[in-house]
């Protein structure tokens, strides 16, 4: 049956809509599925990530910090604003995201909702301009719709299709916005059109001149042979070189190029001044967040440590991007075991796989009867990025950027379809698409089972209802958050919390400075919950619960009387200082050493018999009235007796205990 039905849809006589509507059947399966999943951060690692930092972006994006990207800002404590930029990308993504998750006001899982929706358009958008320019190269729909529907069904293609970021899928539509300009101009000469999209394009991602650079260059180099190759009169060099010259600056292709810098420059001015004046016009270019980060990922001047060195060796780079075009030319059905093989040695298999597509599709260009300086660009430009982009693509936790390699699939796919055409007819390549379809639904498929088969999912629809609570209650209000949000990190706490003040603390290093209210995880912090209702995350006013705990110190004897009285109070160990006074300097470390009953409660790293939990005041403390008061947490497990105080180190290394005493807690 699904014989027959191949050789029918095979027919010559087959309708011209057919094949892009099977294109679009095939797309529209990549919004079914997963979609009860798509209000939540429901994937961990740098799906989440990248798509909880761009959701911050986006709705931190406002004519008040003059369009500055930045994912979260926080209290200094000197009263001065510190953002969190992200400013050195192209507004465009951004913007069309803002745009998206409007009219949702503070729900915050129709955001995301939305939010993924707009990136799950651009994806098939893609791949609609995938098919349209292949289907001139190839001057066949249904090789074009094969290439496309197997290209798109790799891994990372599909795994990332719904992640909210600029760079990838609005990045992927745009290079494939160019590649389709590309394809025109070369067939019908329409140079305006590839200047828009250009332009169009660059508004939306930098990604774009890794495809725009290989066709500048080989469009000009194939300029420079054929003025070179036309003249029948033999004339002195001097004059070739002049005629030569002219010809390279009167080429469309230089103007091409001229175009996209001057554009690509003045948005990245655009980015800096805003930069500026959001640093109070108090920072210089080279000092400029921005500017220093775009310095260490092209490598001017990189950030390395222990852990990133090794993958940046050029062995291990070079293995990893060939893995990763291996990846990207296999459909998601055929490697089940993606997310197992991002982080590790890349397997030897894929790196075969990803040799032997590149290969193919250079040789394959040999053989190519038209349009080879445009299947070369699009073959190559996932290395013109990876390249010049070497201490950003060389990390494994960089696994998004690997989509920009769908150049060499969609190359090797196209020219081995146009072979096994030659070889077998129309009929049989036309067939090959019922196959090409039933493998990208086959895809989806699997990666919706990766989806149901992750926890996020339940933990995320309670995190985000608790966060919509409690941004209605710390609208204008300067904020502490004293937890990263479990599995996710950061910055899903910042779009939770974008368009408020921060002051960013964690659960053993809270900020110094006096919040208006304290969202935390810790229960018994909680004296006074504003959110009883809510079971993850809790809400409590500062000065509230703080009053009230002035009320407890002063009625409880201190368990150690010194310098600082110490108190335990729930499971918090209070270290209090009366006739504290501005001027005084705290600055001396606290030891703090945790004897637990059971010994299989130490961390792995102690080796002496107590768990250390030295701080210093400005890490745990705050100023109130005539007081200094530091507040440590506990951790959940027996503890037989406390040893601590407070002690200094003299000019010759020598320790001396400023106070000291013993609480014992079990008998």
């Amino acid at each position: 049956m699904l014989k027959t039905f191949a050789h029918r849809l095979a027919s010559l006589q087959s309708p011209a809509w057919l094949p892009p509507a099977l294109l679009l059947l095939a797309l529209s399966s990549v919004f079914i599925f997963g979609a009860e999943h798509r209000g939540y951060f429901y994937r961990g690692g740098t799906h989440s990530e990248i798509s909880a930092k761009n959701l911050a972006i986006a709705e931190n994006l406002s004519p008040e910090h003059y369009f500055l990207m930045f994912t979260s800002q926080t209290l200094d404590t000197d009263g001065r604003h510190t953002y969190k930029m992200y400013n050195r990308f192209p507004i465009g993504g951004y913007a069309l995201t803002k745009l998206a998750i409007l009219p949702f006001g503070v729900d915050l899982s129709a955001k995301i909702y939305a939010a993924r929706m707009v990136a799950l358009l651009f994806f098939a958008a893609a791949a609609v301009l995938a098919y349209l320019s292949l289907r001139r190269f190839a001057a066949n729909r249904w090789i074009a719709l094969t290439a496309t529907l197997l290209a798109f069904s790799s891994a990372y293609c599909l795994y990332y299709s719904d992640a909210i970021s600029s760079e990838t899928a609005i990045d992927l539509f745009a290079v494939l916005l160019v590649f389709h300009g590309m394809a025109i101009f070369e067939q019908d000469g329409r140079f305006r059109q590839l200047l828009l999209k250009a332009c169009v394009a660059l508004f939306l991602g930098w990604h774009v001149y890794a495809l725009l650079l290989p066709f500048i260059v080989f469009g000009l180099m194939r300029e420079l042979i054929k003025t070179r190759s036309s003249g029948s009169i033999p004339s002195p060099a001097l004059w070739q070189l002049k005629h030569a010259t002219l010809s390279l600056l009167r080429s469309r292709y230089l103007t091409l190029g001229i175009v996209a810098l001057l554009f690509g420059v003045s948005m990245l001015t655009l980015n800096f001044t805003n930069e500026y004046f959001a640093l109070n016009r108090e920072t210089p270019l080279t000092e400029l967040p921005s500017f220093k980060s775009m310095i260490n990922r092209t490598g001017v001047e990189p950030m390395i440590n222990v852990e990133r060195a090794g993958y940046l060796s050029w062995p291990a780079f070079t293995e990893r991007q060939f893995y990763r075009i291996g990846m990207m030319t296999l459909p998601y059905v055929f490697s089940p075991r993606f997310l197992e093989q991002q982080i590790d040695a890349p397997p030897r298999l894929f790196v075969i796989l990803g040799i032997a597509a590149f290969g193919a599709s250079l040789i394959g260009l040999l053989f190519a009867r038209r349009d080879k300086i445009l299947l070369a660009s699009l073959a190559l430009s996932g290395f013109c990025w990876a390249l010049p982009m070497r201490y950003s693509a060389a990390y494994p936790w960089h696994s998004h950027e690997s989509i920009f390699y769908i150049g060499v699939a969609l190359t090797v796919f196209s020219l081995g379809l146009l072979y096994l055409r030659r070889l077998s007819g129309e009929r049989f390549v036309a067939a090959l698409s019922v196959a090409a379809l039933i493998i990208f639904v086959a895809s989806g498929l699997r990666m919706l089972h990766l989806n149901n088969t992750n926890h996020r999912v339940q933990l995320n629809q309670v995190i985000t209802a608790d966060f919509e609570s409690i941004r209605n209650m710390t609208d204008g209000k300067v904020t502490q958050v004293n937890f990263r949000i479990m599995d996710h990190g950061s910055r899903v706490r910042d779009y939770y919390l974008s368009g408020r003040t921060i002051i960013s603390g964690s659960e053993t290093s809270p900020s110094a400075r006096t919040p208006d209210l304290v969202v935390t995880t810790v229960r018994a912090e909680v004296l006074a919950s504003l959110t009883p209702q809510n079971r993850l995350v809790f809400l409590y006013e500062w000065d509230d619960y703080h009053s009230h705990l002035d009320g407890v110190i002063e009625e409880r004897e201190p368990l150690i009387r010194s310098d600082f009285d110490v108190h335990l109070i729930g499971n918090m160990l209070m270290y209090v200082k009366g006739g504290c006074r501005s001027e005084d300097d705290l600055s001396e470390k606290f030891f703090l050493a945790l004897y637990p009953v059971d010994q299989s409660d130490l961390y792995t790293w102690s080796k002496h018999g107590f768990n250390n939990l030295d701080f210093r005041f400005e890490e745990r403390a705050i100023r109130r009235d005539e007081r200094c008061i530091a507040a440590m947490p506990l951790p959940n497990y027996d503890i037989a007796r406390i040893h601590t105080g407070q002690f200094i180190q003299r000019t010759d290394g020598s320790f001396e205990n400023l106070w000291e005493g013993e609480i014992h807690l079990t008998q």
